[in-house]
């Protein structure tokens, strides 16, 4: 059976790695931000859901086709049959671009077929199979809805900032950066912390959805249990600082309720100290979200603090270590960062919403 795993465009490639390092399966990207993939039963699609840290969402998908307007839509699933209709039943749809119609005109219309076409009750508040369709652009994938949440909310995110960063992409960046437990590890513009938060959580091995099992949707169809295999984490050198105490203290607290602020070093510093704080070539991955130009942030004064961060990085990162940064402002980036020669080794365009950023690695 065929399953279909949903992340942020330009992320695929981590969402297939988790693919592989959980099910040890092959999969292929077959539109942006889709990640199909062949299960052997649906205990596996629901372990994934449980396990991986990249995805919003995955589903078992029954039919993936090209659309032009809503009969279109109509007129592909008619001859579908769908797997666990045996008692009630609730649309639900995802839509990301330019359409005649609207998520609610989805849900309507592929609610009332199915409810005539098999006999069976519509239940929007509690109903036991949610079918589900992800629409992007003219392409349309209807399936069964095994998770029901996005997966992106991470529980552990009470305090959140104008400026936190999407975990999935946090997560990402860690993927990126080749990070071990091993190494030393510094977030300087660590915001509300998620990039270490999940830096520890992924190298202790702790399941995504530990804590939230019970609220996905696979258990409205079958049972399963999972055995988890957390891994000790000795002596970590994972380092959080920032210059503004709010945004220390509201990173003090998400670890707190990850449970993983024992392994994470807080600290309030400025960019400029970092030199002082820290030894030279001392540091094996710098992994951060530098803030960037704005309507209110103008660029000029962001170049002593470009300028700072280069240089310190520059001088406490090993001679193979390496800086993983996000940002919506390449250019700048690049511009100070030829400044201190460093050397750009990989690039990796993602879309947030409407908002294209780049995920960034250099090296000495």
């Amino acid at each position: 059976m065929k399953a279909l795993a949903v992340t942020l465009e330009g992320l695929e490639n981590i969402t297939q790695l988790d693919i592989k390092e959980i099910l040890k399966l092959k999969s292929e990207v077959i539109y942006k931000g889709c990640i199909s993939f062949n299960v052997k039963a649906e205990k596996d699609l629901a372990e994934f859901i449980y396990r991986s840290r990249s995805i919003v969402r995955a589903f078992l998908l029954l039919k993936h086709f090209t659309f032009n307007d809503i009969d279109d839509i109509l007129d592909n699933i008619k001859d579908l049959e769908f797997p666990y209709l045996d008692d009630t039943f609730v649309v639900r749809c995802e839509r990301n671009g330019a359409h005649g119609f609207n998520s609610q005109d989805i849900e309507r219309n592929i609610g009332e077929f199915i409810a005539k076409k098999f006999g069976i009750k519509a239940d929007l508040d509690d109903a036991k199979t949610t079918v589900f369709l992800e629409i992007i652009d003219n392409n349309c994938f209807i399936g069964i809805d095994f998770t029901g949440i996005k997966l992106s909310k991470r529980e552990y995110r009470i305090k959140l900032l104008a400026s936190s960063i999407n975990p999935v992409v946090a997560y990402s960046m860690l993927r990126l950066s080749d990070a071990s437990p091993e190494d030393s590890i510094l977030d300087p513009f660590s915001r509300s912390g998620e990039i270490l938060i999940e830096a520890v959580l992924f190298f202790k091995n702790i399941p995504n959805c530990v804590n939230i099992k019970e609220k996905l949707l696979f258990n409205k169809l079958f049972k399963v249990s999972f055995k988890d295999k957390i891994k000790e984490l000795k002596n970590p050198s994972i380092v959080c600082s920032d210059n503004l105490q709010n945004n220390l203290r509201a990173a003090e607290i998400n670890a707190k309720i990850a449970a993983v602020n024992k392994y994470i070093n807080f600290t309030r510093l400025e960019i400029e100290w970092l030199d002082t704080k820290y030894k030279e070539k001392s540091i094996d991955k710098i992994i951060t979200f530098p803030i960037y130009p704005s309507n209110n942030l103008p660029e000029k004064s962001l170049e002593k603090i470009y300028k700072e961060f280069f240089y310190n990085s520059e001088y406490i990162l090993k001679k193979s270590g390496t800086i993983t940064l996000l940002t919506p402002k390449k250019d700048l980036i690049e511009k100070y960062s030829n400044e201190y020669k460093l050397k750009k080794i990989k690039e990796v365009p993602i879309t947030m919403g409407n908002s294209r950023f780049y995920i960034m690695i250099f090296k000495k």
